[in-house]
Parts: C-alpha cells; structure tokens; sequence
C-alpha cells in the first residue's frame, strides 16, 4: 500500500514569543488532524532574519512576510504561502490569515469605555518595523465617539535607547502630564511591563491612577511585571489552525480568498493592571462592589437598590452620569465574564456553570450569551479548548 507524501512545510515564524508559539500550536494541531506534516522550523528571535534554506524543496510556507527579501524567496520558489502577520499586503500568491486589528481596537475601547475612563493613552510597536497605525486609528475614533481624549506616546521599548535612564525618565514625565486616572493601551505585554515599572517606581497607582492592557500578551512579561498585565486574547492558535488548514486548501490547488481571513479576538483578560472600580460616583462604586460579589447569585437591580437604600430611577440615573450605561448592564456583563472564565478553565457543564453563575435555568444563560458574544457557550468552548 503507498501513502500519500506528507507534507513538508516550512515555518518563517519567529519563536521568542508566547503569541508567536501558540500560532506555532495552531499550526501543528491542523496537522496533527491530517495525519502529520513534516516541519522545517529554526528558533528565531523578532529582530532575527527569516530566510528559507537555499537546498529545502517542500509544499508550501507559513510565514510572517516581514521584509521584501523573505517575500522574494517565496515568490521566485513559487510556493503556496500564507502570512499570519499584521505586516505585509494580503495578494493572491501570500493570503493573509491574521487577528482583526479593527476587533482588537475596539474590544480594547470598549473595555475602557464601559469602566468610565475619559482619559486614554496609546504605546504603540517599535516604528521601524513599519505597522500601520490601524489599531491606533480605530481606538482614537472609537474614544473620541465617547467623548473621551486619547494621547499618543511614540515609545515602544525602553531597553532599545543608548540612555535607559533618559528614556525612563522622558516615560516618567509624560505619565504625570496625563490627565488622571488614565488608560494605556500598549503594543505588548514587554511594553507593559516596562510601563507599569516605572509606574511603580515613580508612585503611580495601577489601576486606579493608569490601567494598563497589552494588545498581545505574553505570561513571562507578565510575570516579570510588578503587576499582572491585563490582554487582548487575540486567539492566536486559531490564527495559526486556520493559516494551515488554508495552506492545505492551497496546496491542493484551490484558490485564494480575496479578503484576507481576519480571526476576532475572544476577550479581554483582566487582571490587577486593569481591576479598578473607577467611578466619580461613591454610589456607583459601592453598587460595583457589591455586584462583583454577589455576581455568583440570581443578581437583580431590586438587590442593588436594597442594599444602598435607593430608589430604581435615581440608581439608574447615576450610573448613566457616571459609566454610561445601567445597572443591569454591570450585572450582565460580570456575569458574561465568570462565564467565560469557567468556559476557558474549567470541565463543569453548561448547565453546572449556569448554577455557578446565578442561572436558575441554563436556557437564559444560553440567551444572554448567544445576544453578547453571537455563538453559543458550548460553540465558544469548542473553538477555545479544541485550539488552546
């Protein structure tokens, strides 16, 4: 019996990075479900060129089209490619399957919004590796619609200046001029952390005084911060599950899609750089409070008001003043995040995980979760633990 060749794929994707292994991951796990490819791979940081070894013949390449000179090899080699990078054009010979960066601008947005910043901040990647501002557009865009005043700071790694106390200390200024409290949305969790340091150092207080939420996320920054860094999960072992299964498609001669494939963010993932119960308002604080504990309960706007000894009309008129939004907003939307917290972590049940969550029936917390996240909770775990 003779089995069909199994493919040799080369991998032009740097290693260094949590964002860039789980793409990695993706990758191998669409293989895995065919049987097995045979990969060409060198451990590569992000500066690091990527280059194809002039003697490997193989199917096709997954790759981060970084510069013209890895897009040239491809080319003249004529190899079925995809690029899984924000870097580099979407064409019909290097498609592009890549996080949505619009989704990410305003997930991150979003978030900020709703806890009531007005004040915002933007770190975005090193310059000289030529993104396009479009997270940046689109969070500005979306934060001048709230109302809200967005400064930008054209820094990316404090490590990378020849005076590192200069630069801390050009970091450190801008950080005091910010109106206060203030939310930064920075590059990566490396820039977090060097962010939330100096913070430290310099007694700014996370998150009440400057919140900060990385675009991509890596554990070991993280960790290394001195406080945890709240994130975009961007989803990238989806990423790289569907780059390979569309490296597949191609090798076997079917044609490119004409947009590239954008995958969307799942969430945000809110830690201690992030946590705050920002409010002008005392009431609103406390009402916040109160449904962060009790968010595990059959949670209702009456149990609020109960509690603070206040009327429905005057609860709800000052979280509108305040948060721009209603009470039983907060309740849902607190219960939307243990739900997934529980979804992504752990093995319950959909129906142990209504009762965990304050659900009498796990029927209206289907609802609320289909109206929100447009898929089901059990269509949400599926895509989450199938490509973790």
């Amino acid at each position: 019996m003779r089995f069909p060749e199994r493919r040799k794929i080369a991998l032009l994707v740097q290693t260094s990075s949590d964002w860039s292994r789980q793409i990695i991951q993706g990758i191998a796990d669409y293989a895995l479900e065919q049987g097995g490819w045979d990969f060409w791979i060198e451990f590569r940081g992000l500066q690091e060129q990527l280059r194809l070894p002039a003697s490997w013949n193989g199917h096709g390449t997954i790759c981060r089209l970084t510069d013209a000179r890895i897009q040239q090899s491809i080319l003249r080699r004529k190899l079925p490619a995809v690029n899984v990078s924000w870097l580099g054009k979407h064409t019909a010979k290097i498609p592009k399957v890549v996080s949505d960066e619009r989704a990410c601008a305003r997930l991150a947005a979003d978030f900020f919004l709703q806890k009531g910043f007005r004040s915002y901040g933007y770190i975005g990647p090193d310059p000289t590796l030529k993104y396009l501002p479009t997270i940046e557009n689109e969070f500005q865009e979306i934060i001048a619609q709230g109302e809200g005043v967005c400064f930008h700071f054209p820094y990316y790694e404090l490590t990378k200046e020849d005076d590192y106390e200069k630069q801390q200390k050009r970091l450190k200024e801008w950080l005091r001029e910010l109106p206060k409290p203030v939310a930064l949305l920075v590059w990566s969790s490396k820039v977090g952390r060097e962010v939330a340091t100096v913070c430290v150092n310099h007694h700014l207080e996370i998150p009440d005084q400057v919140a900060i939420l990385s675009i991509e996320h890596d554990p070991l920054m993280s960790a290394l911060s001195p406080v945890p860094l709240s994130c975009i999960n961007q989803a990238p072992h989806v990423v790289g599950y569907e780059a390979a299964q569309l490296l597949d498609q191609l090798i076997q001669g079917e044609s490119p899609p004409v947009e590239p494939i954008l995958v969307p963010p799942l969430s945000i993932e809110e830690r201690a750089s992030t946590d705050t119960l920002f409010a002008d308002d005392d009431l609103v604080r406390e009402a916040i409070q109160f449904i962060r504990q009790h968010a595990q309960e059959a949670l209702q706007v009456s149990d609020l008001t109960d509690q603070l000894n206040v009327s429905r009309r005057i609860l709800e008129h000052r979280f509108q003043k305040a948060l721009h939004r209603s009470p039983a907003a907060e309740i849902r939307q607190e219960k939307l995040k243990r739900i997934l917290k529980l979804l992504q972590e752990t093995n319950l049940t959909i129906s142990q995980i209504a009762t965990r969550c304050g659900f009498q029936h796990q029927e209206a917390m289907i609802r609320m979760f289909g109206r929100v996240m447009g898929m089901s909770p059990r269509e949400f775990r599926q895509q989450n633990h199938s490509r973790q």
